[in-house]
């Protein structure tokens, strides 16, 4: 019931329709019944099996309660002013909530214009506007961040751009501020007792990961436990269980639990009621409960009752990942932990004569119960962060262990520390020696080959599809041992892996697709030839995840050509990331030495890898199944004299006589030198981003393009696109789409010459 409760209220969030979903649920729940569900009345009291299908019938009614809930709810956050709000310049006053990243806070508006919490970015914040629970005053401009279905979350709407932050109060009143301040109370104790492991421990016990360094972050993330550095019901278990122990020591176990149930609320207080910190103390409680009145604790019946709790207060935690991978782990655990110990148990006495000896039943049980949640969690981490981890095992398996038994020395070093009293340095010194472990266990196991797989979210659906038509086949042989039945599933979604791309390519019938994504201020392209090959041209601003996960989805596997047409942290700031994430056949560029940053580091991961870097200039050309990419700009040998913006390469791709133009941030000089060189154009990519600067009126008169591409950020503090250019655009007739207005766009040519645009939006 709570699963069904959840599953509904999570629908509309997600922008499913919600007529068809409310229909599909009704009639689940009227569906006419089977001859052995007869009701009272009609000829005898119903069956067993009726009884079950009677109840079975409540599911879709439930689910369908919380398609009602979520709907209200979205509805009521939709109301929200921060959704309608327009871009432009604002002054709020209110107090630090949290502190997400370097230059990035969540402030609690108190008084200016939609009260509430709001993200605010910027170099204007400096150290002392970086603590929580102090009052602030912020000058700024609004920058809308999404639109259509956006969710449960209003501080997805937008983020304040920070051009002037004041500290006007230290000490704000209220208990929302005091906790702020607890928690800045502890970073700072932390900061100054651990000197080696600082980062780590600000991360395990205040969620303040600003500190971690990307390769610590990418390394527990390529070994599948991120979760140990994330505020989880792991966490709160530790502290309460040493509480717990502690207080068994002097007082009956009822109040002990009563206690660590306690400790537990308090700190999940601190913290700000994180979903997965919040169930753990929802079940503490249960227990504590339970154990009060002397009644057993169903793991499954607590589970449930926490879900539907979370759910009715707050219908969006079920599509929240922290929630989902919570609650799913700890159901693992509850329904395959105790079977499959007995199970590895009873093999391990017929194989050896006599049961596992204390140390060896307490590994046996270690490695069931890694399994069971890595299992459980498993299509959810796939999902939401499109890797698996082929490690996630013995890494987790040697991590975990050394996280749990330093997570109580550093309390003890806290409490220890701020009671100012002796032995805080020398719990201080073994937990960060347990923690250096720990790191340094989980990179080695980060730098084995493989130790990840990047997948799409389709492949994620693909492999599923396979599991779940092997585990129906599994279930169809009475008699098949769990061993068999898992190797069965694990086929089935291999399958799954193996069939999508094949099915992929024949749904896409020998096209070309030409992908414009949606990276923000920057410019981002993904062709996709007739064969299946793939090019990229220009690589978005930093990071690049979200451009590795947006080509991953759209079916790429390897990069056969990666264009940058300039040095342009915007052009190329993914680069790096993209080469960290493909085999990539080569890389083309013009020829100017002007680069550095992102420029320079996509040029040392090139030759680190052995990918080849070459230099591209007027007159080359290149064809890949049939579809022709030549370069018109800048001439051979003049890109190093030239601006970065000069230097642009152009580049036109023809198929089945469709023409696409791109001009990376080519200025109206370098437009003008090609145009001999150019017939009619149906795509064109609007230079510079819509730039005053470029698509110049002898360009569009002579090309007269049918469809303007324009990558850009929406609210984007340089007024791109230009008013200017869209009316010249709109003067001749021209399609323009925007990836601040329609998300990503994907144009398709079909064999016949014929093509079509399609947005995310």
């Amino acid at each position: 019931m709570a699963l069904a409760l959840a599953a509904g209220a999570a629908l509309p969030p997600a922008g499913v329709d919600l007529l068809p979903a409310a229909l599909l649920f009704l009639a689940a729940a009227v569906r006419p019944m089977g001859p052995g569900a007869r009701p009272p009345g009609a000829g005898g009291a119903p069956s067993v099996a009726g009884g079950r299908r009677l109840g079975v019938r409540w599911i879709p009614l439930v689910a369908l309660g919380g398609l009602v809930h979520g709907s209200l709810a979205t509805r009521t956050a939709l109301d929200d002013c921060r959704w309608s709000r327009e871009a432009g310049s604002l002054t709020v006053s209110g107090w630090v909530r949290e502190v997400e990243a370097p230059g990035r806070v969540v402030v609690e508006v108190v008084d200016g214009p939609c009260p509430g919490p709001v993200r605010v970015q910027g170099a204007a914040l400096d150290g002392a506007a970086r603590r929580e629970g102090v009052g602030v005053r912020v000058q700024g401009r609004w920058v809308t961040r999404a639109q259509a279905a956006p969710g449960l979350d209003p501080l997805r709407a937008g983020v304040i751009l920070a051009r002037d932050v004041e500290v006007v109060e230290t000490r704000v009143p209220g208990l929302g501020p005091a906790l702020a301040r607890v928690r800045r109370a502890g970073v700072a104790r932390v900061e100054r007792r651990f000197a080696r492991e600082g980062d780590l421990v600000a991360a395990l016990v205040f969620a303040r990961r600003d500190g971690l360094s990307r390769e610590v972050r990418e390394a527990f993330a390529a070994t599948g436990t991120a979760h140990l550095l994330a505020i989880s019901g792991f966490h709160v278990g530790v502290l309460a269980g040493s509480i717990i122990w502690l207080a068994g020591r002097v007082v009956p176990p009822r109040r002990a639990v009563a206690a660590g149930a306690g400790a537990a609320w308090a700190y999940v207080a601190v913290l700000g009621f994180p979903d997965a910190a919040t169930r753990a103390a929802l079940l503490l409680t249960l227990v504590g409960v339970g154990r009060w009145v002397g009644r057993p604790v169903s793991a499954a019946g607590a589970l449930g009752t926490a879900l539907l709790t979370l759910v009715l207060l707050d219908p969006g935690v079920a599509g929240r990942i922290g929630a989902q991978l919570s609650f799913a782990g700890a159901l693992g655990l509850a329904v395959w932990a105790r079977p499959w110990t007995a199970r590895a148990v009873a093999a391990w006495t017929a194989r050896r004569g006599d049961p596992p000896g204390g140390r060896m039943r307490a590994a046996l049980e270690a490695v069931v119960v890694t399994v069971a949640a890595t299992v459980a969690t498993l299509p959810f981490v796939a999902w939401h962060f499109e890797r698996v981890s082929t490690v996630a095992l013995p890494a987790s398996l040697g991590a975990t262990p050394l996280v749990a038994l330093a997570l109580p020395s550093v309390l003890a070093a806290l409490v220890l520390d701020a009671l100012s009293l002796p032995g805080a340095a020398v719990a201080a010194t073994g937990a960060e020696g347990l923690l250096g472990l720990a790191r340094v266990w989980v990179e080695a196991w980060a730098a084995v080959p493989g130790a990840s797989w990047a997948l799409a979210r389709p492949d994620v659906v693909a492999a599923a599809g396979g599991a779940g038509v092997g585990w129906w086949l599994a279930l169809r042989r009475p008699g098949v041992g769990v061993a068999v039945r898992g190797v069965v599933v694990a086929a089935g979604a291999v399958a799954g892996l193996s069939a999508w791309p094949v099915s992929g390519h024949l749904l896409r019938n020998g096209s070309l697709e030409v992908h414009m994504f949606d990276v923000g201020q920057g410019d981002a392209f993904g062709l996709r030839t007739p064969g299946g090959r793939w090019v990229v041209v220009d690589a978005g601003p930093p990071s690049g995840v979200r451009l590795a996960a947006d080509l991953r989805r759209a079916g790429a596997r390897t990069l056969d050509l990666l264009i940058l047409s300039h040095p342009d942290a915007d052009h190329v700031g993914g680069a790096s990331a993209l080469l960290d994430a493909f085999p990539v056949g080569a890389v083309v560029g013009p020829g100017t030495v002007r680069g550095a940053g992102p420029w320079r580091d996509a040029v040392d991961r090139a030759v680190a890898d052995g990918t080849p870097w070459r230099l591209a200039s007027r007159g080359d050309s290149l064809s890949l199944d049939g579809v022709s990419i030549r370069v018109l700009h800048p001439p051979p040998g003049d890109a190093r004299a030239r601006d970065p913006n000069e230097a642009s390469l152009m580049v036109e791709v023809v198929w089945r006589g469709v023409s696409i133009l791109f001009t990376g941030d080519a200025p109206v000089s370098a437009e003008r030198e090609v145009l001999d060189r150019l017939g009619g154009v149906d795509v064109l990519k609007a230079g510079h981003h819509g730039s005053a600067t470029s698509t110049d009126p002898a360009l569009l008169d002579h090309v007269r393009p049918r469809v303007a591409l324009v990558s850009v950020g929406r609210g984007n503090r340089y007024g791109h696109p230009d008013p200017e250019v869209l009316a010249r655009l709109r003067e001749r007739g021209v399609e323009i789409w925007r990836t601040d207005e329609r998300g990503a766009v994907r144009l398709r040519v079909d064999p016949a010459g014929t093509w079509s645009v399609v947005s995310g939006r």
